[in-house]
């Protein structure tokens, strides 16, 4: 998803139609070098599943998502009877190409990402949160400012439209200030370091592993803001084709109770839990720092169990549901001139899969204790 070189990208793309297909207009993002066996581009054409194909599912670099190859490898896919097929994409955007002209069936894509498709029309339903950013996303500042306020008329740098320049916003918010506070300097995410180190802007808004190798990079860089201070604005999803969930529903409720099953292994295996997920994201590095590395991206990722997921899918005013954050997720896509229109995002929630889980008793426990909790 979001990158060193660049090593993956999370970004609020917008949408035109070209015919009947969405061609996402990305801003940032290639990812890590594919797994040969099941690598892909948007242009290799992979058509709907049928009755009884394989259910092909896109994903990436993200441990709410990466966490698929366990039960991929565990067997959990076949213990629920579903035909799953997983396809890697290296860069994220791809992966939102490739489900916006149906060439999978469903796809590891963000909340807001999936703003775009639905204000252009495209049939989606989200099955399953798998979690909300909890620190992996962050505005960090040189060692003479030590708070939001203290940005009052400095160079703040980040990628225009991207979820960080939504982190940035709410940051300012928080503390009474908007950008017009400070001077915003636009500059893709994986060079908003390098600006940093070279003294030209006093501080950036950035998304692992752009952040950790900042801090160790430049004496006295610290974080004043992250997503924990936003939750439930950050949240990852599962979506499918509309027409899947209509013609397979079965088969979704499959792949959603062996997303649990996995994280139930996860817990019971964390060491080999975290390396399945590191050789799957392929993160630059020896094996012991691949693995290092997904460790600490991991502490940032706050991965839900069962009903902390339910919750997420219940119309609230609670900051983690579903319903509250769409508002806002479109508003901002909306400000930047995103998305045409706010879409009407609830009627893509489908908490029916989540719902038939937590009632057999799944999704217990998250893969490990964590000490910030969701409301």
């Amino acid at each position: 998803m979001r990158s060193l070189s660049p090593r993956f990208s999370r970004c609020l793309p917008g949408y035109l139609l070209a015919g009947a297909a969405c061609t996402v207009l990305a801003l940032a993002g290639c990812g890590p070098k594919s797994q040969t066996a099941d690598s892909s581009s948007p242009s290799a054409s992979a058509p709907v599943a049928a009755a009884t194909g394989a259910i092909t599912i896109g994903y990436s670099d993200w441990p709410g998502w990466t966490a698929w190859a366990i039960a991929d490898k565990q067997g959990f896919f076949k213990k629920h009877n579903v035909n799953v097929s997983l396809k890697w994409f290296p860069n994220y955007t791809d992966s939102l190409n490739a489900f916006a002209a149906n060439q999978v069936d469903a796809n590891c894509q963000t909340w807001s990402d999936t703003m775009g498709p639905l204000a252009q029309g495209q049939a989606a339903k989200a099955v399953l949160i798998n979690d909300n950013s909890a620190g992996n996303d962050a505005v960090v500042a040189g060692p003479d400012v030590h708070s939001m306020k203290d940005l009052k008329g400095k160079k703040v740098a980040t990628e225009l439209g991207t979820v960080e320049q939504f982190l940035l916003d709410k940051a300012l918010a928080a503390n009474g200030m908007t950008e017009k506070d400070i001077t915003y300097v636009p500059i893709k995410v994986q060079d908003c370091p390098a600006a940093m180190i070279a003294h030209k802007v006093d501080a950036v808004a950035v998304w692992e592993p752009n952040k950790s190798q900042l801090l160790a990079k430049l004496p006295g860089s610290h974080v004043i803001f992250d997503s924990r201070s936003l939750p439930g604005q950050i949240p990852d999803l599962l979506v499918f084709q509309s027409k899947v969930v209509s013609a397979r529903p079965q088969d979704v409720q499959g792949i959603v109770d062996a997303w649990y099953d996995s994280i139930a292994w996860w817990r019971a295996h964390p060491d080999q839990a975290v390396q399945i997920m590191a050789d799957t994201a392929k993160d630059p590095g020896t094996p012991a720092q691949q693995t290092a590395f997904y460790k600490s991206f991991i502490q940032g990722t706050r991965i839900f169990d069962g009903p902390e997921a339910q919750a997420a899918f219940t119309q609230s005013a609670k900051p983690t549901s579903l319903y509250s954050s769409g508002p806002s997720i479109g508003q901002f896509l909306l400000s930047q001139k995103q998305i045409p229109k706010v879409p009407d995002y609830a009627s893509a929630i489908d908490p029916e899969f989540i719902n038939a889980a937590v009632k057999k008793g799944e999704g217990k426990q998250p893969p490990y204790d964590y000490t910030l909790k969701v409301d």
